[in-house]
């Protein structure tokens, strides 16, 4: 179930107060949900940090990635309109994050990590439902979703939110789904 939370102030230009929401998931966790803001970059560094190697291989397809100042402002400075995050909390710290980016005209990459011991519970799905809300408000007419063809997670999530037409390249699975069908 999702409930919205109540508007804060101070936050950046543009902030969009209708995605702050909390989330009861399958297993019976609470988390909130809130777009992503400049002033996350300190923790999505220190989460960054403590999540495992194969965890950032399966989104970055490169276990090696390091998030210096440069990638962190990139990730936490968002105009809410082409470039759209969102990330979930519980008990002080970050469990998730989601976010599109255009790639083309009317198209997004859509992407989401969710951290061990948050999977398997409706966390991915609740975030890209969102995802596909925002997108849709927006006038993103199609999302593309790029992951490890053995990341059978994610292709589980993916399936269910339905995406469909898988491609492989070079050892990248591609999927997309029409906007039109949220």
């Amino acid at each position: 179930m999702i409930t919205p939370l109540q508007p804060r102030s101070g936050l950046p230009e543009g902030y969009p107060f209708d995605y702050e929401r909390q989330v009861s998931l399958a297993d019976g966790r609470v988390v909130n949900i809130r777009p992503i803001v400049p002033g996350d970059a300190v923790l999505l560094g220190k989460e960054f940090n403590e999540i495992d190697a194969d965890t950032i291989y399966q989104r970055f397809f490169n276990p090696a990635i390091k998030l210096d100042s440069k990638r962190l402002r990139y990730l936490t400075e968002l105009d809410y309109d082409r470039r759209f995050a969102i990330a979930a909390f519980s008990g002080g710290g970050g469990v998730a994050i989601a976010r599109f980016e255009p790639s083309g005209d009317g198209i997004a990459e859509v992407a989401v990590v969710v951290k061990d011991g948050w999977r398997g519970a409706g966390l991915a799905t609740a975030l890209f439902k969102l995802l596909e809300e925002a997108a849709t408000e927006r006038g993103i007419d199609q999302f593309e979703a790029l992951y490890l063809p053995e990341n059978h997670a994610i292709e589980r999530v993916l399936e269910k939110r339905g995406f469909g037409g898988v491609t492989i390249d070079a050892g990248i699975a591609r999927v997309t789904k029409d906007l039109g069908t949220c």
